[in-house]
């Protein structure tokens, strides 16, 4: 059935130009960047934590980081789909209270079957990374997309050099500090989406069912049927999955075998952000100009490629750091460029749907990466989820290569 576009009461959201576009994207950005400096709080802390409170074994750490993207998995299309209905603004609002619940019910844990639940919740707020990339679509023109999602990697990646900084600074304080630090700035993140963020949909769609499917497969059908949004979506799937394979065993392997201290396992993280925020925030709007962005597709696996391989080789903390530059210079240039192509091929009324369709499967991939590494790193050592990783991105670079071919498509 043809769906109806209704508009909107009367007032309206000026043309996507000058001082009004930065200020919107300004506040989404702030929104996002507190939200995710909780998040980077958690992150280096949370292997060891798992494994000196709870005892747990390298698959159980990650189990417990996957659930958090499986949950993710499952409330990214819903709510994706929501905002495309209801607002972006409601959507990102209620996520950050969910969100800011599962700091407090994670820092009070007592053992793994309470801490599981609590990260899980947090996965079903941390959905609406979808809304704000519609958000972001809904206000930039596709000229300027790839920039404006690059805002998305830039607050992931200041999220990544303060929450680890912050996380790991406080834990001499006991793991309970950190975690509430983590509410408080979701707190924050909640009273600026309520008080100061605008609602960027324009239009809404009449809904024609009572209900929305937690799964909805004719969407996926729909998506992967499209040869390009289809082929992009896998793409990112497994970057995605080859990336977290690294996440929760990046911190074991440093504490393990390196002999890093919290605070160490923090600085790698950080440099991940710095690195992020360079290319995202400021390099890429040079190589979109220099560059198509194919090019810059196939450049970016091949970094990030040959980066994997690399890390589990380092034997000092500078070796490792600069394997992981090379490894995130890569995917700081893939993940823009991929969601701005993703964005490009949909419709401005499906904007939410495709991208909550992509995020929910790159949360499938955080879900089965963090699993595969820590069954790698037990079973067949420490080397393996690194080496592994490398070989599903050579596959990605092999798919695009098929897919998309070599030469060049004008702007």
């Amino acid at each position: 059935m043809t769906e109806k576009i209704i508009p909107t009461a009367p007032r309206k959201i000026p043309t996507k130009s000058g001082v009004l576009v930065g200020t919107k994207l300004s506040v989404i950005f702030l929104v996002v960047l507190v939200d995710l400096i909780g998040f980077g709080i958690i992150i280096p802390i949370l292997p060891h934590y798992s494994e000196t409170h709870f005892g747990a074994n390298e698959f159980e750490i990650g189990i417990l980081i996957a659930s958090f993207s499986f949950c993710q998995f499952i409330s990214t299309p819903i709510l994706g789909k929501i905002s495309d209905k209801i607002g972006r603004k409601p959507v990102i609002s209620i996520s950050l209270a969910v969100s800011t619940i599962a700091y407090v019910i994670f820092a009070f844990s007592s053992n793994f079957l309470m801490a599981l639940m609590a990260r899980s919740v947090a996965g079903l707020g941390g959905g609406s990374i979808s809304a704000a990339q519609a958000y972001i679509a809904d206000v930039t023109e596709k000229q300027e997309r790839a920039k404006g999602m690059g805002l998305i990697g830039t607050a992931f990646g200041l999220g990544f050099i303060l929450g680890p900084f912050i996380g790991g600074a406080l834990s001499v304080y006991g793991y309970i500090v950190p975690n509430l630090s983590a509410a408080g700035f979701s707190l924050i993140a909640f009273i600026l989406s309520v008080l100061i963020l605008d609602e960027s949909l324009t239009v809404k769609k009449e809904e024609q069912q009572k209900t929305l499917s937690a799964f909805n497969i004719k969407s996926y059908i729909h998506a992967f049927s499209r040869k390009d949004i289809g082929t992009l979506i896998l793409m990112f799937f497994i970057i995605t999955f080859s990336i977290a394979n690294t996440y929760g065993t990046t911190p074991i392997f440093g504490y393990k075998v390196l002999k890093l201290s919290d605070a160490q396992i923090g600085y790698v993280f950080g440099m991940i952000g710095l690195v992020t925020i360079f290319v995202q925030g400021y390099f890429i709007r040079f190589l979109v100009k220099k560059f198509s962005e194919k090019h810059l597709l196939y450049s970016g696996l091949a970094l990030m490629m040959i980066g994997l391989i690399l890390i589990p080789f380092s034997h000092t903390l500078i070796v490792l750091l600069i394997c992981f530059i090379i490894t995130i210079l890569g995917l700081a240039v893939l993940s823009p460029v991929i969601l701005s192509l993703i964005s490009q091929y949909s419709s401005s009324a499906e904007q939410g749907k495709v991208l909550g369709i992509n995020h929910s499967m790159a949360s499938l991939g955080r879900v089965l990466g963090p699993l595969w590494g820590g069954f790698a790193y037990s079973q067949f050592g420490f080397r393996s989820p690194f080496l592994t990783a490398s070989i599903f991105t050579a596959v990605t670079l092999i798919i695009g290569f098929i897919t998309f071919g070599l030469k060049s498509e004008s702007n």
